[in-house]
């Protein structure tokens, strides 16, 4: 395995130069819940047009009242033809509206085909906005915290933070848990029973026929698999159970006994994936990177190189319940994982 150059932002590890996966995180000011239905509605079709701006892959998505959760894939650079960026820039820019700032689609469509220096200039600069994670959440959380303000004629700032982010190996094994959680999340919220039935996920769009929101699985999985071929081994992960058709009346949803699971996390014992998933589990949030061990010694064989640091162990095995091969980089010591909360 081998790592490209790596950079801390704001205390954030990206890796740079080379594909990555990323599983971020993002709240409001105060934690207030602020987005309704048409919010949300409105934040996804954000999201899409930034990632394809961007040339970012995403694969799991759940938009909350209060915060999101991404998993996304970031391609390290490549060649891109002046059709492919018109056709980005048009994602953005091809509507009503677009910005003093940034010209018209057929303003740079004519300085691209002149190929002076002013056009050689801008086409640089919007070059360095494609396949950046930071630029991607930057312009994405603007974009959306403009609109919103603008509807509910709301003043300051949204955001309470820029994001958290951390690296998630790209193995089904590893990628699937963590989409799982993210799908999970309405379901913490005690929202609805069933994530299909949440219409903010990517799970739930999945669910309900999208092509677009599919294709994201079928990357979690490597594309070893259809959508129809991975629905029984995600259902596993999602439910604690196989396929079971959707409205079934023995269907439990993969409910948890919050006082049973209390005492077997107390007592330092293990609750199923299943269960430990309908918690919060802070290693998903706060682990620095997630993946198998052999993965993370390698992440950390290259940051001890590059920023001097002398870290002797990078491998940690996640408490809590029976993670197989999947393992933390970071060690956490405060209830890595709790009891179900909204604020999952």
């Amino acid at each position: 395995m081998s790592f490209s150059t790596s950079s801390r932002f704001r205390g954030r590890h990206l890796l740079l130069g080379q594909d990555a996966v990323y599983h971020v995180v993002s709240r409001t000011a105060y934690g207030r819940y602020s987005f309704d239905d048409a919010d949300k509605r409105q934040f996804l079709r954000f999201l899409h047009k930034q990632a394809g701006f961007c040339g970012i892959e995403i694969l799991a998505y759940c938009v909350m009242s209060n915060h999101f959760h991404l998993m996304v894939r970031v391609p390290k650079p490549c060649p891109i033809s002046d059709e492919e960026l018109l056709r980005r820039y048009r994602l953005l820019y091809g509507g009503k509206h677009c910005p003093p700032s940034s010209p018209d689609p057929k303003v740079l469509e004519s300085l691209l085909r002149e190929n002076d220096t002013e056009g050689q200039a801008l086409r640089e600069r919007i070059l360095a906005r494609m396949h950046d994670l930071a630029v991607f959440m930057r312009e994405l959380k603007q974009r959306f915290g403009i609109w919103y303000n603008h509807r509910h004629d709301n003043r300051g700032t949204l955001w309470s933070e820029r994001f958290r982010s951390t690296i998630v190996e790209a193995t089904p094994e590893a990628l699937s848990t963590v989409a799982a959680y993210i799908d999970l999340n309405p379901v913490r919220a005690q929202i609805v029973d069933d994530p299909a039935n949440y219409h903010f996920s990517s799970f739930g769009r999945a669910s309900g026929g999208s092509r677009a929101a599919r294709r994201g699985y079928e990357s979690i999985f490597c594309r070893k698999k259809g959508w129809e071929q991975l629905l029984p081994s995600y259902n596993l992960i999602l439910y604690g159970k196989g396929a079971t058709a959707k409205g079934s009346a023995d269907k439990d949803f993969g409910r948890i006994d919050p006082e049973k699971a209390a005492r077997v996390l107390a007592a330092g014992g293990e609750v199923s994936i299943a269960e430990a998933l309908r918690m919060r589990i802070r290693y998903f949030s706060a682990g620095t990177a997630l993946g198998s061990k052999d993965f993370l010694d390698a992440l950390s064989a290259k940051w001890n190189a590059q920023f001097g640091t002398r870290r002797t162990r990078s491998a940690h095995r996640m408490r809590g319940a029976a993670w197989g091969e999947l393992r933390s980089y970071r060690d956490l010591k405060r209830e890595p994982v709790a009891l179900p909360s909204a604020m999952s």
